[in-house]
């Protein structure tokens, strides 16, 4: 852990401005904590290759939370590392290949920059960003001359960049209005194969006319998700559907008659193996092996993992190499005897910016990791940190009564964590709702409604319309209301005198166009489930995620830069301010963007919004910043503001 930091120096740093009209001997301080202790090891993407000296090799990327990802090169036989080089501008990456040369090809977020390593070279080469705009490259593959392509976001195009001359060629969007080319795979004749979402689609693309055809769908398939896996094997084209990296679907589609010709269902890993006429994926920790031409399947193997698991490539010796998204373990399983053979990968953890902040019952402040998730706390009274792994990244968190609910992304997976019981994840936290099943994916609304859990979520990919769900702690009963506000997001959640209030994002999950623009309020009873009414509460903005209730049981919202004030018995918005100028039609989406709270010891309003924090005068409605850059916010009983910044970590002392 890195030593605090002077005050002097941390304001210097964030160009802080305190609040003023205070006491002296009441003046707030803000603190840099040493970060939360979730570092891990997080790499999604990877490859496997034979290198020069006949070793196979995994090429995989450190993902991390500021600064540059790292290109690893680890010895399939032991875990241990060769080569480790840094990719400037790039935080991680999906895209990983390999010629048989053992170059690399790596496409990268959030800049969109594309990688090439030669094997052995000391750094790695910036291509740039091959397509402007482009931020996000999900796939890569290279043909048989070793020109490379990329399918990217939020545009959904389709890249070919070749090596001998610099070429870049941008094929456009693949299927109109798609913003996601989320897989890739290239026939022995050089045809592309691209999974679309968030809508799924299967695109043939002829690689030199840049003709572009769309595939039938399967028979019954539901579109509203990823071709999220791809792969050509012989006259086969497997294609893994699912509407996150979570559990899907594979089909097989026969390209000599041009036909879908079996279902494969419950295919929960990443990454798609081909090998003498076999494929194999990984269901529910089963090594499993389809046969291509009859469809049947055989379980070769099983490995226990709390991790998603990648199914890389085949290895010499015939084994598959299979890793873990987080943590750096990898498994070799042998195909003809099911032998699994497990090892460490050596790669460097890496700071995980923080996701989700929020004080637990025993007034420790908890913190989840981006991606790699985790549950690492703080105790305010002891200044000790400790830091838990074994779940997923928490969008949401909230204590009610004696215990801290944690919501999951993906699938929307809410846990109940006891801290005065032991750390023992699937016991401890314990699942106690499951919103996938109505196409829910992220929980970023959580608030204790009178003893009574309250979430409110944003959909799965290519879906619109969250849900408002409540969980009661004393006997287990939940309720789940879809449509409170039709096709709109809950991310804003407030609670006053048995009444939940909403707040909502006009967007869905990724890759859907909003079908409304106008951001909402709703009033819920939380007896009944009944909507009492619903309003606009300031025409114009699009997302408000900042909710909370004052002294007077007033509703104050924040979106993005706006605050406004709502009386609920009049149901009507008594006054508004605006603190700077935003413009929604440049986004794609903004579900959390405000935080907000009321502080009933000074009567100020409290907040983040746009990576500032601030504090508003409830009289006046006067706005002063108090600190920036920050990300995430919460507030302690104390008054006290925790807040984090990538894998930064304050307290800011009113």
């Amino acid at each position: 852990m890195r030593p605090v930091r002077t005050l002097l120096a941390v304001l210097a740093l964030l160009g802080t401005t305190l609040a003023g009209a205070q006491p002296a001997s009441a003046a707030p301080v803000l603190e840099q904590l040493p970060p939360l202790p979730l570092n891990s090891v997080t790499t999604p993407g990877g490859a496997v290759v034979t290198g020069p000296d006949g070793i196979s090799y995994l090429y995989t990327v450190s993902t991390v939370a500021a600064g540059s990802a790292l290109f690893s090169v680890i010895d399939t036989r032991n875990g241990t590392r060769k080569h480790q080089v840094p990719l400037p501008g790039a935080l991680g990456t999906w895209a990983v290949t390999a010629t048989p040369d053992g170059t690399a090809y790596i496409g990268s977020y959030s800049s969109g920059k594309a990688f090439r390593w030669n094997w052995g070279a000391a750094t790695a080469t910036d291509l740039g960003v091959p397509v402007a705009g482009e931020t996000f490259i999900w796939a890569v593959a290279t043909d048989g001359s070793g020109r490379l392509y990329g399918g990217t976001s939020p545009g959904g195009k389709l890249f070919r960049y070749d090596p001998k001359t610099g070429v870049v060629r941008d094929y456009g969007q693949l299927v109109a209005g798609e913003q996601f080319v989320r897989s890739l795979a290239i026939a022995p004749d050089g045809t592309v194969y691209a999974g679309i979402g968030a809508h799924a689609h299967v695109v043939e693309v002829n690689p030199e006319t840049g003709a572009k055809t769309p595939l039938a769908h399967p028979a019954g398939i539901d579109t509203n998700q990823f071709a999220y896996d791809i792969r050509v094997s012989g006259n086969y084209l497997a294609v893994r559907f699912a509407a996150s990296a979570a559990e899907g679907e594979l089909w097989l589609y026969d390209l000599t008659k041009a036909a879908w010709t079996k279902q494969i269902p419950g295919v929960t890993g990443i990454g798609l193996v081909a090998d003498r006429n076999q494929l194999y994926v990984v269901r529910a920790g089963d090594v499993t092996a389809i046969d291509l031409c009859s469809g049947t399947t055989r379980v070769v193997a099983h490995i226990e993992s709390n991790s998603l698991l990648h199914a890389v490539g085949v290895v010499s010796g015939r084994d598959l190499l299979v890793k873990a998204n987080t943590g750096g373990a990898f498994w070799r399983v042998n195909l003809s005897s099911g032998n699994v053979r497990t090892f460490q990968a050596a790669l460097t953890e890496q700071p995980t910016a923080v996701q989700s902040l929020a004080v637990g019952p025993d007034g420790k402040v908890y913190g989840s990791g981006y991606l790699s998730g985790g549950l690492a706390s703080f105790d305010p009274a002891t200044r000790t940190m400790v830091g838990r792994k074994g779940v997923g990244q928490m969008e949401g968190m909230v204590t009610v009564g004696n215990k801290l609910y944690l919501g999951e992304y993906p699938k929307a997976l809410i846990y109940e964590y006891d801290p005065a019981q032991p750390w023992a994840p699937g016991t401890n936290p314990r699942k106690v709702l499951d919103l996938s099943g109505e196409h829910q994916d992220r929980p970023f609304a959580m608030i204790d409604a009178g003893g009574i859990l309250a979430v409110g979520t944003v959909p799965t990919s290519g879906v619109l319309g969250g849900t408002l769900a409540f969980y009661n702690p004393a006997d287990g009963s939940s309720r789940v209301l879809t449509n409170v506000v039709p096709t709109h997001s809950i991310v804003g959640l407030a609670y006053s005198n048995g009444v939940v209030y909403g707040t909502t994002s006009v967007w869905g999950g990724n890759g859907i166009d909003a079908a409304e623009y106008d951001a909402k309020l709703v009033a819920v009873d939380v007896a009944t489930g009944a909507v009492q009414y619903t309003t606009v509460p300031v025409p114009g903005e699009r997302a408000i995620s900042g909710l909370t209730v004052d002294g007077n049981g007033h509703i104050w919202g924040y979106s993005t830069c706006k605050v406004f004030e709502f009386d609920p018995v009049q149901r009507k918005t008594l006054r508004t301010a605006q603190y700077c100028t935003y413009n929604w039609d440049t986004v794609h989406h903004v579900w959390r963007d405000a935080f907000l709270y009321f502080d009933a010891t000074d009567g100020y309003l409290y907040g983040k919004a746009q990576a500032k924090v601030f504090r508003i005068n409830r009289s006046t409605l006067a706005y002063e910043q108090l600190v920036r850059p920050i990300s995430v916010l919460t507030q302690a009983p104390n008054r006290d503001l925790y807040m984090s910044r990538e894998s930064n970590f304050y307290v800011y002392r009113k």
